[in-house]
This record gives C-alpha cells, sequence and structure tokens, in this order.
C-alpha cells in the first residue's frame, strides 16, 4: 500500500463533517488527522499536523474557506473544496485546476477526487501552492478575462490569462495549445474539456477539433470551404453544422469583425 493521504476535515455543520468523515474512513488512501468546525481552528490544525489534503467547505459563518487558504502562508498541501451551490467561485476553482463537491456529496465522485489528488501529488513537478495562489488572484479578478488558466503540462504547471490563448486544437486526447506570447503547448485533457470551460469567455468551438478565441480573428470567409483567418496566420476551417453557432458568437463578442466578412 503506498502512503496514505493525511486529511484535515473543515466543515462548520456537524452533520456534513460526520458525513464526510464516515466516506474517507472507507477509503484506503485516507488517513483522518482533524476535523474543524471554522477557519480559526483549521489553521491551527494545519500548522499542527501538516496534512496533505484539506476538505474544505467554502461557506462558512464569519470566515469562509478562500479565507483560510489567504490566512495561510504555507500552503504545501492540496484542496478538494466541498460546497452546496455552483456559485461564480466554481469557475474559478476550475481555471486553477482544483478539485470541487456538491452537497450532499456523493461517495463515487468523493472517490474519483482522492484518486485525482493521489495522481497530483506523485508528479514531481507538482506545486498546490501556485495552484492555490493562482486561484486567490482569479477570485480577485473583476475583468473574468483577466482569469489565469492552469495548464498542466509534461514540464509541469503554466499559468496563461485566457486574453493570450489565441486557438486550441485536439489532438486525441490532448489539446495543443496557441498563444500570442508564448510557444504551443500541449495538455493532456480533451478540447471537450476547455471548451466547456472557456465558451462563456469569448471562445467558439469551429469545428470539432477547434477551439479559437473570437478576439484574434482577422477575417473570416464564409460560404462552402469557410474558414477564419487567426492573427497567428492560422487558417482554421469552420464546419458546416458550427456556422451558425459562429455567426451568433460574433454577434455577441465580436460585431465589428461582421462587418469586414465575406
Amino acid at each position: 500500500m503506498g502512503k496514505k493521504l493525511k486529511t484535515l476535515i473543515v466543515e462548520d455543520e456537524a452533520r456534513g463533517r460526520n458525513a464526510l468523515k464516515a466516506m474517507l474512513e472507507e477509503i484506503d488512501e485516507i488517513e483522518l488527522i482533524g476535523e474543524s468546525p471554522d477557519v480559526d481552528d483549521a489553521i491551527s490544525k494545519i500548522q499542527i499536523h501538516n496534512p496533505d489534503l484539506v476538505m474544505l467547505d467554502i461557506e462558512m459563518p464569519f470566515k469562509n474557506g478562500f479565507d483560510l487558504l489567504a490566512e495561510q502562508p504555507n500552503r504545501t498541501f492540496d484542496v478538494i473544496f466541498t460546497t452546496a451551490y455552483d456559485s461564480y467561485a466554481i469557475k474559478a476553482i476550475k481555471f486553477s485546476a482544483m478539485d470541487y463537491l456538491l452537497k450532499p456529496i456523493d461517495s463515487e465522485e468523493l472517490k474519483y477526487a482522492i484518486i485525482r489528488t493521489l495522481e497530483k501529488r506523485q508528479r514531481i513537478q507538482h506545486q498546490p501552492q501556485m495552484q492555490i495562489t493562482n486561484l486567490l488572484e482569479n477570485l480577485k479578478t473583476i475583468n473574468n478575462n483577466n482569469f489565469k488558466l492552469s495548464l498542466q503540462t509534461s514540464e509541469g504547471s503554466i499559468y496563461v490569462p485566457i486574453d493570450e490563448i489565441i486557438r486550441c486544437e485536439s489532438n486525441a486526447n490532448y489539446t495543443r495549445f496557441y498563444f500570442a506570447n508564448e510557444k504551443p503547448t500541449i495538455v493532456s485533457k480533451t478540447l471537450k474539456e476547455f471548451d466547456e470551460l472557456l465558451t462563456d469567455y469569448g471562445f467558439c468551438r469551429v469545428h470539432h477539433s477547434y477551439l479559437i478565441n473570437l478576439k484574434y480573428i482577422r477575417k473570416y470567409i464564409k460560404g462552402e470551404g469557410g474558414y477564419v483567418l487567426m492573427a497567428d496566420g492560422a487558417e482554421v476551417e469552420v464546419s458546416r453544422r458550427k456556422r451558425d453557432v459562429l455567426q451568433k458568437a460574433l454577434e455577441k463578442y465580436a460585431p465589428i469583425l461582421l462587418k469586414t466578412t465575406s
């Protein structure tokens, strides 16, 4: 058996703590080291026990889960957030490639989240401190287009402002990213995952293999064999069934471009 994850539960409701504790006790890879009803108690226990994983409730009285992270300088632990709401904060969590579970917590989803945490901690380049810092910065960002997206590459995680992503290209179970100011990089996630994350931020899936940032379109050639010319010189095919999707996206995010299309 491998090394167990020393785990701290932070949850203000006793019933929630007990339910989560019962589920975690059924998972072999978990070593429970304590539970806390509030942020101040949790900070004290983190300093004493140095956990590998904190199961962290977001909504708590007086101070919330993000306050805990902001007040904890040595953040070497991973976090799985628990929340009763699919809130704005969930977007920031996803952009930072961190895990969350919606209440009531499903035991199978909990197990999968634990497995993902174990896999992350086995990577030499894994740096939970940087993930948490990115999350806290995203939460403070007023303009969502300034969110930084956490991308796991073969060389470790990079944090890229979504406004600097020109386009994404599917490569089986991988996605190749093209940036305005960085060399391209490959990420071990499918394009579908990034499509779901970026569509509300001025991106459009114009083909089953391509996701583009509308900001970087220089020209849209319509009709049969239609394509968009991107700022990096790439000609990206627009599939027939995606033409209406692109048209509506341009009307919403880049109406001035429609006047220059042909």
